[in-house]
């Protein structure tokens, strides 16, 4: 027997040589037993292995599966509403294509939320291998959801008529905010655990052999804004479409219904699950539309949703390049010179006052260019930095510290009033117009803009650039202070200013540095440029 282990015989040799030792030797119950117990132990230890190694390949067999199918299903959607949801794999003919169409469209929400109950959890836990279910239970939603939604945007019948579609800059525009709306429903999944999300929490606990840790009740993110931004988001990304079609109107009205009601069962499930800590997010954060909570609201509106004190804090590092914020209206002077200079002509010697001129990114330019400029801010730090620069650059620059309600400047004293990134921040528009007109010479030009009081435009400026985005700091802007055109147009006029042009402007792209770059657009509705004239006859005041 020695020899034969010498020469690496497996156990099962030695477990059987032991045995026939043990018998042979009249001690063969206690030999055997001992011997047998050991053979049980080998036997389990195998079969746990198997069971594991079994476990670990059900479970990344389901990831691999709920992953792809998720990236499809996301994938064909994305395309399909691009177009309108004019191309797809359905080709039923009328009647047929409307019954077909409504129960496809009808089987999403349906079985969306009705997974999401107690009898769809069991449901769920029915569908992997036994003892699996409940550990795999979040993973199969995801498979289910992903086969609802790429059920829906492949087997569509199109109606074939095509009501508008975007071109040239508008589908620029266009693609561009359907990106963005996608770039929000993402980051809202994010905030809300994208494990979670995606499906990979069940089958990843699996493999690691721990239970499955749900993720607490989300608040940060988007969450703090609203609700249900995962509910707003995927409506977002139905009505920017760049294509529109009977299809994707019924589409988006259907779906949109179903996010405005569907998240009220998904509350009652956390209101049972999370309880008093739900109570108190419901009370503070509004449900589905974002605004501020309504804690702040018992204050007063208006000077808690404007914070200009960035311009004070941030005065250091106006011309370093370190600041993003700082750095979006350092781009935005290209665009404005290049609207303003032809409507000038030659800005030499021309006196220029900078209303608002903040560090001095437009008196500098216009500086070189031979203009006489004064600039007026009314953060003090920014104006000394404003004239620490100009003085490093070798530039004759006059900068004051004073506001457009009461502009340290003289009657009649320049030739053009520039006002850029000003009137939306001002509490007395009016005020700041008679001051405007007061300063003017006869004749001479008012240069602005300003944003639109739009919803687009809040979305974009508000929404995504600094709740989502973080352009901008917080309360920057307040939507109540944007300004239609019609409503400058017509302030404008009652104090014989009128407007001879106006244009559209905003984002349009992306430089090295990932910074948001500006331009002219086609459409005035996130923001607008322009220019006045002041009425050549001073006795027609």
């Amino acid at each position: 027997m020695k020899a034969r282990l010498d020469a690496g015989h497996g156990h099962g040799l030695l477990i059987a040589e032991a045995a026939v030792a043990s018998l042979q030797k009249g001690r063969d119950r206690p030999a055997f037993s001992m011997v047998w117990n050991s053979g049980r132990r080998i036997r389990r230890n195998s079969k746990m292995t198997t069971a594991s190694w079994r476990r670990r390949a059900i479970a990344i067999s389901y990831g691999l599966f709920c992953h792809s199918l998720f990236i499809l299903g996301v994938g064909a959607m994305i395309v399909a509403m691009f177009f309108g949801m004019s191309r797809s794999f359905g080709f039923l003919a009328p009647p047929w294509s409307y019954v077909a169409n409504a129960l496809l469209l009808l089987q999403f929400p349906i079985g969306h939320s009705m997974l999401l109950t107690r009898r769809g959890n069991t449901i769920l836990r029915r569908l992997a291998p036994a003892g699996l279910g409940a550990g795999l239970s979040t993973t199969t939603y995801v498979v289910i959801a992903s086969i609802q939604v790429l059920a829906l945007f492949t087997l569509w019948s199109p109606s074939g008529t095509i009501w508008w579609r975007a071109e040239g800059p508008v589908l620029v525009i266009w693609s561009t905010c359907y990106a963005l709306a996608w770039l929000v429903l993402l980051k809202a999944i994010a905030d809300a655990g994208i494990a979670f999300q995606v499906g990979l929490l069940g089958w990843y606990a699996l493999v690691r052999n721990i239970p499955v840790h749900y993720p607490p009740m989300p608040q940060s993110g988007l969450f703090r804004i609203c609700r249900q931004p995962i509910y707003v988001g995927f409506a977002l990304t139905l009505w920017t479409v760049p294509t529109w079609t009977p299809d994707q109107l019924t589409v988006a009205t259907v779906l949109t219904l179903y996010c405005i009601i569907g998240p009220l069962f998904k509350e009652a499930r956390f209101k049972s699950r999370f309880g008093n800590e739900f109570e108190v997010y419901r009370r503070r954060v509004p449900y589905w539309i974002p605004r501020p909570p309504r804690r702040q609201m018992t204050h007063s509106p208006r000077p808690a949703r404007i914070n200009l004190s960035m311009y004070d804090t941030g005065a250091q590092d106006w011309w370093t390049g370190k600041t993003r914020w700082l750095r979006l209206l350092h781009n935005m002077v290209p665009p404005r010179l290049a609207y303003f200079t032809p409507i000038v002509g030659d800005w030499r010697d021309k006196s220029v006052l900078d209303l608002g001129c903040g560090g001095g990114f437009m008196a500098e330019p216009l500086a070189r260019q031979g203009a006489h400029v004064i600039g007026v801010d009314p953060s003090a730090p920014a104006i000394a930095m404003a004239g620490q620069h100009a003085k490093m650059s070798g530039l004759s620059i006059d900068y004051r510290v004073g506001t457009g309600e009461h502009l340290p400047v003289a009657d009649g004293a320049v030739d053009i009033v520039l006002c850029v990134d000003v009137l939306e921040h001002v509490r007395d528009l009016d005020a700041v117009i008679s001051e405007i007109r007061r300063v003017l010479k006869p004749g001479g030009l008012f240069l602005f803009d300003t944003i639109n009081r739009t919803w687009l435009a809040r979305l974009v400026i508000v929404g995504l650039g600094e709740r989502v985005l973080r352009l901008g700091p917080q309360g920057t802007h307040d939507p109540a202070l944007f300004i239609k055109p019609e409503e400058l147009r017509a302030k404008l006029k009652r104090r014989n200013l009128a407007i001879a042009s106006l244009a559209g402007i905003g984002p349009r792209g992306l430089n090295r540095r990932f910074d948001v770059t500006f331009g002219p657009l086609p459409t005035t509705a996130i923001a607008y440029i322009g220019h006045a004239r002041s009425d050549p006859d001073p006795l027609r005041e």
